[in-house]
């Protein structure tokens, strides 16, 4: 799967607008290719770009990454395995799968 494509335009579409009702953050993702994801009120934006000031900062290949949304591997598994490194609030990394719909994204 072409990460660019189910980044800018997967992610947007599963949306789960009732978990992210009156969430404001900002998520960092250093996959192949740095991105941004803001999530503000039940809106997504995605940009391929570098925040210095995101809310966390989620560090994996491509792979892991679409596993961890996909519901292929846990969260927790990921990160205590070294497949994903978390910087900056853990708590909203623990909530980012919840803020998409998984079965959207299959």
């Amino acid at each position: 799967m072409n990460i660019n494509d189910f980044i800018l335009n997967k992610l947007p579409a599963a949306l789960n607008v009732d978990a992210t009702d009156g969430v404001e953050c900002v998520i960092q993702l250093q996959l192949s290719v740095p991105y941004v994801i803001q999530i503000n009120d039940s809106h997504c934006d995605i940009q391929q770009a570098e925040n210095a000031d995101a809310d966390v900062v989620l560090t994996a290949s491509d792979e892991v990454f679409i596993e961890l949304l996909t519901g292929k591997i846990a969260g927790a598994m990921a990160f205590m395995s070294g497949k994903l490194k978390i910087d900056g609030d853990i708590m909203l990394a623990k909530e980012i799968s919840d803020y998409f719909d998984a079965s959207k994204l299959a």
